[in-house]
């Protein structure tokens, strides 16, 4: 049973295939959405101590007794201490009833200019406590790390499709209960389950949408869902710029995952996976759902070429190098000296993509506006970026795209700590032409981590990569804050390194334009040699050769 001649019979994209690409974009939107929801959620707004006597429930944040009972230094002393109050007058709030002494305050008043209601104003996570709301995020980012590797293995042992029967109600439990969670912890465990939900589903529906298509249209699918993502970000800033309190944004943002409950039952399984298991029943069921839809005739089985020796007669003979259903092991991707430097080279690469698209998004302060305006154009400016990859993936081809886009975006970075202060708009345009690479960085790089590893390993190798971005993401707010401590230039300099580094490493890497899927780990290993072949060359070959019953 051979997956390219499954391809030719049903076409390489017709509405099937079509369908399903749609339905598997949801995933993508709603990862968009949650994983960079912490911006809203966890919103700091300004804030400055209670004053006892003077502050009331219905106090503004500009009160005019404030300016007499805040510090005249530092902006964490005006935010974090009080003034002591005159002996004569414990209550006052005149300005001669403070003192210069100061202490530290337990009680604040929060500005509503931008935000009713976050999570730091609830559970008052400033001054002392503020590094709870970077370790918040910090967990997020570790269930999406645990769940690239644990869910993407389990998908390649089990099948594709069974991810959409347990995690969608899981998913949607644990968003609704972030809704109603009444301190920090139960925030930030309720989020850690939400990640690895919204992670599990978004790498599998990747997965699933490019495994049944053809080599000419698979770029299609990754263009998809990397337009998805930006969408959800987009969406996002909208439902947070409309609902300011942040139990009203979970909610925005549980209410969609209803969606997903029926995908079990709306999706196929991988055409790939099946017949890379021997399941030949399921993958008949699979091309002869698909002809129907693409107007093709249905078939009773799949036989091997004619030109097939006597030992591949059997419709469901395979390949003695493929790898066994449920024998598939994180090790095989390191065990011949090839492999390992590929999947470190990919494993660098994603954490380098992660780490300065994250590092730029916080570098990116100086286009002024609100938070909501601010946010929703940096979405909208990955949307450029993905095009920019299309073009360049269709005509240049999958090494020479990522590598030039990881250098280029590593000299608009090193080049920004040298542009003078007194021209800051120059610094946001090399920040954000930065990161307009990197975006379509990202994009080159969900396709061509797919395209190198086989299909007995694809989503395990994809959540190896995921998991290496987490790595480059928890990272990114250390580099752009405290690095930018020891010297305001480290941070730039640091991530153009890593990314000019990252698209040499990427010169490495095989091309893989043009050529069919590998399906097991010695096809693999031959990528990039005289012995695999191109897809023209083998399709009509197959063409020819094969035949339908």
């Amino acid at each position: 049973m051979d997956f390219d001649r499954a391809l030719i019979h049903i076409g390489e994209y017709g509405r099937f295939q079509m369908c399903v690409q749609l339905l598997a974009c949801l995933p993508p939107i709603l990862n968009g959405a949650h994983q960079l929801s912490h911006v809203f959620l966890a919103a700091v707004p300004e804030h400055r101590c209670f004053i006892d006597g003077c502050d009331g429930n219905g106090t503004t944040f500009h009160a005019p007794w404030a300016a007499y009972a805040m510090p005249d230094h530092s902006a964490e002393e005006a935010q974090c201490y009080l003034r002591d109050r005159n002996v004569t007058a414990p209550k006052g709030c005149a300005a001669e009833d403070f003192r210069n002494t100061s202490q530290r305050c337990d009680r604040w008043v929060y500005s509503d200019a931008e935000f009713k209601s976050t999570i730091v104003t609830e559970f008052n996570l400033v001054c002392k406590d503020d590094w709870l709301v970077s370790f918040s995020q910090a967990v997020f980012m570790v269930g999406v790390m645990i769940a690239s590797v644990l869910f993407g293995h389990l998908s390649d042992r089990y099948g594709r499709r069974v991810c959409f029967l347990f995690i969608p109600p899981v998913f949607l439990f644990t968003s609704w209960a972030t809704v109603f969670t009444t301190n920090y912890v139960q925030f930030t465990v309720m989020r850690f389950i939400t990640a690895m939900g919204a992670t599990a589903l978004y790498q599998t529906s990747f997965v699933l949408a490019v495994e049944l298509v053809g080599p000419s249209r698979r770029l299609i699918s990754v263009v998809l869902f990397q337009l998805a993502f930006p969408i959800g970000e987009t969406l996002l800033a909208v439902a947070a710029y409309m609902l300011p309190n942040w139990r009203h944004l979970s909610m925005a943002l549980a209410a969609p995952i209803l969606l997903l409950l029926p995908y079990y039952w709306l999706l196929p399984e991988s055409l790939a996976w099946c017949i890379h298991n021997r399941m030949e029943d399921e993958a008949i069921a699979i091309i002869n759902r698909a002809a129907s839809w693409n107007n093709r005739p249905p078939v009773a089985n799949l036989n091997r070429s004619h030109s097939c020796d006597k030992s591949c007669t059997d419709p469901c003979s395979h390949d003695p190098t493929q790898v066994p259903r449920n024998s598939s092991s994180l090790a095989d991707l390191f065990k011949t000296a090839r492999l390992r430097c590929r999947t470190f080279n990919m494993g660098f690469n994603w954490m380098v993509n992660a780490m300065v698209y994250y590092g730029l998004s916080l570098s990116v302060d100086t286009l002024g506006g609100t938070t909501f305006h601010s946010f929703g154009l940096l979405s909208l400016i990955e949307l450029p970026g993905v095009l920019l990859a299309v073009i360049t993936l269709q005509y240049v081809g999958r090494r020479i795209s990522l590598s030039a886009f990881l250098l280029l975006a590593g000299i608009f970075c090193v080049i920004v700590p040298f542009i003078p202060e007194d021209e800051p708009w120059l610094s946001t345009t090399f920040v954000t032409v930065g990161k307009c690479f990197i975006t379509a960085s990202f994009a080159v790089i969900y396709l061509y981590s797919a395209e190198v590893f086989p299909t007995s390993h694809r989503n395990t190798a994809i959540g190896i990569g995921s998991m290496s971005a987490r790595i480059g993401t928890i990272a990114s707010p250390f580099i752009a804050s405290d690095l930018g401590k020891v010297h305001p230039t480290m941070p730039m300099i640091v991530l153009g390194v890593l990314s000019l580094l990252a698209g040499g490493f990427t010169l490495a890497l095989p091309e893989t334009k043009g050529l069919r899927l590998p399906e097991t780990i010695q096809e693999a290993e031959n990528l990039g040699t005289p012995y695999y072949g191109s897809t023209e060359e083998e399709r009509a070959s197959l063409i020819e050769h094969s035949t339908y019953e």
